[in-house]
């Protein structure tokens, strides 16, 4: 059975504590905007990294690595034989079980390698790598989440036990406000400046909506999947509180 690990991301208290957090400081925004002097860009000065960078990019972490899992645990426990990878979609043409991981995978793999080069972190998420053996292998997909999840937690985490959410549950070694450098093709050049715990939640998101076209080939092939796969941590959220209040959960 696979592990249930977006229940454990829900109640995780670290993302428990930084929900109240950023809640707190919405109504006291609210409340304080009409009293704040206008300010203008060039008279704001970023604030030095403190413990609360640390911690949102702990937090960061530690979803971008239930992600990788959730992943894991569909090619370990729901894929039954590796011709369920190359598998067409009737409803979605040219798209594979295979490509899908591959391609949400891919954008994990170079935000790793962004930050193993090192400062100034440039990145690009336009670098495709098609036609991989974990496409349509079964040991090969395995093997390439589970380096993902090592790579990442060993780049950002001081403390990394391999195939557990222990990872991304200690300090991280870099603030989530790390300045990035993004190039992009929109299809025109962009050069955008970003930060290493946005684009962290980022590769998260973007597995998310991956994961979930991958839903529809499970449900074409009959597959069973985990009900929390492909599904975003704020609806996973939304449907707990209706399951407590006894009311149908709705998307």
């Amino acid at each position: 059975m696979a592990t249930d690990f977006s229940a454990q991301l829900l109640h995780s208290p670290r993302i428990k504590d930084l929900t109240l957090e950023n809640s707190s400081n919405s109504q006291e925004n609210k409340t304080q905007k009409s009293d704040m002097p206008h300010t203008t860009p060039s008279a704001i000065t970023r604030p030095a990294p403190g413990d609360d960078d640390h911690e949102s990019m702990a937090a960061s972490l530690y979803v971008a690595t239930a992600m990788l899992q959730q992943a894991l645990d569909f090619v370990q426990h729901s894929i039954t034989d590796e011709s369920q990878l190359v598998y067409e979609s009737k409803y979605l043409p040219g798209s594979t079980i295979g490509k899908h991981l591959r391609h949400a995978r891919d954008h994990f793999n170079l935000l790793a390698q962004c930050i193993a080069h090192g400062p100034p972190f440039a990145l690009s998420y336009d670098i495709r790598t098609r036609d991989t053996p974990m496409e349509r292998s079964l040991p090969a997909a395995i093997s390439c989440f589970q380096d993902s999840i090592h790579d990442l937690n060993s780049l950002l985490s001081n403390h990394a036990k391999e195939g557990s959410l222990d990872h991304g549950r200690h300090q991280a070694r870099l603030p989530s406000d790390t300045p990035v450098t993004l190039n992009a093709v929109t299809p025109f050049t962009q050069v955008l400046q970003t930060s290493v715990g946005r684009e962290l939640w980022f590769v998260a998101l973007h597995a998310i909506h991956h994961f979930a076209l991958v839903r529809v080939l499970a449900g074409e092939l009959g597959l069973t999947v985990d009900e929390t796969f492909g599904v975003a941590p704020s609806t996973l959220k939304y449907r707990n509180q209706d399951t407590c209040e006894g009311v149908r959960a709705k998307i």
